[in-house]
């Protein structure tokens, strides 16, 4: 194990997130509020708020020295894992409103699992078809927020 820690990535992290949540925040309050659904604000300002006490956290540790430390830099398979996972979520937001959301979401879950390790098809394939449909059913389908249907418009 190296005698490196966490500490500036931490610190990094911390200061890029709170800023893109208090931008979602304030965005979100500007919002239009629909009588039959009630306040549209209320998930994306809950989950901002969450991140940015898990990002005020982060930074608390890190500056009082309690940050991780690093067991090695990225480095070799590691690093070409987390450029392919990097390359696979851009091509995934890029295509996603295009091409819609459950085929774009089977092949981002097949290819993320894949590049991860996974070698067992039948989990593959699982994971890569569970993930979407359950996605789905929960916010198209119950809390009735659409999702991309690229092609099937």
């Amino acid at each position: 194990m190296s005698n490196q820690s966490m500490k500036k990535p931490d610190i990094l992290a911390s200061l890029i997130i709170v800023p893109i949540c208090l931008y979602v925040f304030y965005e979100s309050g500007r919002w239009p509020v629909e009588a039959t659904i009630g306040s549209p604000t209320l998930i994306p300002r809950g989950v901002a708020v969450c991140v940015i006490f898990a990002a005020l956290m982060l930074f608390v540790r890190a500056l009082t020295g309690r940050a991780l430390p690093l067991e090695s830099k990225l480095q070799g398979k590691d690093l070409q894992r987390v450029a392919a996972v990097v390359l696979l979520t851009g091509a995934y937001v890029l295509l996603v409103e295009r091409v819609g959301f459950m085929i774009t979401t089977f092949f981002y879950m097949f290819l993320f699992a894949l590049v991860l390790g996974e070698r067992r098809w039948h989990r593959l394939v699982f994971f890569a078809v569970a993930v979407p449909v359950v996605v789905y059913a929960v916010f198209d389908t119950i809390l009735n927020v659409p999702l991309p249907r690229g092609f099937f418009r």
